[in-house]
């Protein structure tokens, strides 16, 4: 598998984005080929306080699906609200993704 990962930073009026994410998540969950959606609050980090919010991890079956996906018009759709809600405030990766199966002992 693969997948998107958008790492939103800290928002300013927490509230506002608050209201706002959630008809964003909508639009995420109708892009095709969409296997599987994770999304984790961030609430810190070792040394204290994070300068993100929130993950979203969006998984595609391969890179090809990945790539068809992106190419939607409800890719298109839900990155042009990203832009204008939260420019220049989110971190967008592609990586492969594995289980690493582990031992019970």
């Amino acid at each position: 598998m693969v997948k998107v990962i958008t790492l939103y930073r800290a928002p300013a009026d927490a509230a506002a984005f608050e209201r706002w994410y959630v008809q964003h998540l909508a639009r995420i969950e109708r892009i095709p080929h969409l296997r599987r959606l994770e999304v984790s609050r961030i609430w810190g980090t070792p040394l204290g306080a994070s300068p993100f919010h929130l993950m979203v991890e969006m998984y595609f079956d391969d890179r090809a699906a990945m790539e068809a996906a992106l190419r939607s018009p409800e890719a298109a759709e839900a990155s042009a609200d990203l832009s204008r809600f939260m420019a220049g405030q989110v971190l967008v990766m592609f990586a492969d993704a594995f289980e690493e199966e582990r031992s019970k002992e």
